[in-house]
């Protein structure tokens, strides 16, 4: 399905002169087509499905006003988007460029929308990890994946475990110990940078996106299974303070 987007934008801000109006010919990002639909990927105007930055839920989102950011020769360079989440109701602004690949998103997902009784260090890790990966910032989002990882190995590994240099090693002696699931270090066990040797910056000079994506739900995955899904059955059962 080809659209044209200059149907949803008119009125565009031109620096020193003001509002300068225009119905453009040629559809906004040139002769683009809808995206498939995927689920797993931050939501974007072409692809209005996935995370919900507030509440974490897989949504569908209601596409709001547009704005563009700054033109090429032709073309919008970068676009500015509202997306309403149809579950929360709230609203996030993704950043597109001339192609429509989203590049930023506000709010960025992370912390806010973890259960409080996530270890707070562990929480602050993956923040920081979830803000670098939505600007592209790959291997910055590596390292604090990592050191969130490294954080709960502290939290909830063991003594032989904590004093563990690698963290993969640590994490494989937390199975060995009972103290975290197999299916989970399995997975660990796939995931290339966590076969990196100590836990340097140097580490990540070659890091991809479907790297640092892996490392993202292998964090996010160990926390809802580590943290959120033990506290949750608590309040059911009625035993959690909060």
């Amino acid at each position: 399905m080809t659209t044209n987007m200059a149907a949803l934008i008119d009125v565009h801000p031109v620096p020193g002169i003001g509002v300068w109006r225009e119905k453009r010919s040629k559809p906004f990002w040139g002769d683009w087509r809808m995206a498939d639909s995927n689920p797993d990927t931050l939501p974007t105007p072409f692809d209005p499905t996935g995370p919900c930055p507030w509440c974490g839920r897989v949504s569908n989102f209601v596409v709001g006003q547009q704005v563009v950011l700054s033109w090429g020769s032709n073309f919008a360079d970068r676009a500015v988007t509202a997306l309403t989440c149809q579950g929360c109701k709230k609203g996030t602004a993704v950043v597109t460029n001339n192609l429509g690949n989203g590049l930023t998103w506000w709010p960025a997902p992370g912390a806010g929308i973890l259960d409080p009784q996530v270890n707070e260090s562990v929480a602050s890790a993956y923040d920081e990890g979830m803000r670098s990966l939505t600007v592209g910032a790959f291997r910055a989002a590596a390292v604090m994946f990592r050191s969130a990882l490294h954080l709960f190995v502290k939290d909830k590994g063991s003594a032989k475990a904590q004093n563990e240099r690698h963290l993969k090693s640590a994490l494989k002696h937390m199975k060995n110990d009972g103290d975290l699931h197999r299916s989970l270090w399995d997975w660990a066990d796939h995931l290339n940078q966590l076969g990196n040797e100590g836990a340097h910056p140097e580490d990540y000079d070659d890091v991809t996106e479907a790297e640092a994506t892996g490392l993202d739900k292998f964090v996010r995955h160990l926390i809802r299974h580590e943290y959120e899904m033990p506290a949750q059955l608590l309040r059911d059962q009625g035993l959690l303070q909060e």
